[in-house]
C-alpha cells in the first residue's frame, strides 16, 4: 500500500466509517501521540533508575567487611566506668540550666549481658515547667548512653504553669 492508496482510504472513511469511526481514529491517533510524549519517556527514565539502584546495591554488597581496627573504634564509642561521675555534673548542669528543680534523687546499679555493661538508673521527681522540660529532655537524649526510661507529669491545679515531673532515666557504661 502506498502513500496515495493511503489517502484514498481516509477520503473513504467518512463516507463508510461514519462519525463513530473518525472518533475512534482520532482516539488512536491521541493515544499515539500520549505514548510517544509521557509514556516512553517515564519507561526510560524508570529503567535508568532500576540500573542506577542495581548499580549501587552491588557497589553497597561488594564493599569491604569493616577491618580489624572496627572493633577498638566500636570499644572507643562506648562509655567507660568512670566517666558516671562526669555524666552526673553534666545532669545537675542541666538541671541547673532549664530550672528544673530535683526533690530526691534516687540512684539503682544493675549489670546487664552477663555482666559486660553496667546500666545506672536515676529516679527523681522534680518541679519545672513543660518548655524547660521539653528542652532538658532533647538535650539530655543527645548524650550517649542516656535513656530517658520515663517521665509522669503532673499538676495540682488546671491552671498552674508548674508541673510536678516524677523523672527516671538510666546511663549505660561498659565494663571491661
Amino acid at each position: 500500500m502506498n502513500k496515495s492508496q493511503l489517502q484514498w482510504y481516509l477520503r473513504q472513511l467518512p463516507r463508510y466509517g461514519g462519525l463513530l469511526a473518525l472518533v475512534g481514529l482520532g482516539l488512536l491517533v491521541l493515544s499515539g501521540i500520549l505514548y510517544l510524549q509521557k509514556l516512553q519517556p517515564a519507561q526510560l527514565s524508570l529503567q535508568t533508575r532500576e540500573l542506577d539502584l542495581e548499580r549501587q546495591f552491588n557497589r553497597l554488597r561488594s564493599m569491604p567487611v569493616a577491618s580489624a581496627a572496627a572493633p577498638a573504634l566500636g570499644e572507643m564509642l562506648l562509655n567507660q566506668p568512670e566517666t558516671y561521675t562526669f555524666f552526673l555534673r553534666r545532669l545537675n548542669h542541666l538541671n541547673e540550666q532549664y530550672r528544673i528543680v530535683p526533690v530526691q534523687m534516687d540512684y539503682k546499679t544493675s549489670l546487664e549481658q552477663d555482666g559486660h555493661f553496667v546500666r545506672y538508673s536515676i529516679q527523681f521527681g522534680a518541679t519545672t515547667t513543660y518548655m524547660q522540660l521539653d528542652l532538658w529532655a532533647r538535650t539530655l537524649e543527645a548524650i550517649p548512653g542516656v535513656r530517658i526510661e520515663s517521665i509522669n507529669l503532673s499538676r495540682s491545679q488546671i491552671g498552674d504553669e508548674q508541673l510536678t515531673a516524677q523523672i527516671q532515666l538510666s546511663y549505660l557504661t561498659e565494663v571491661r
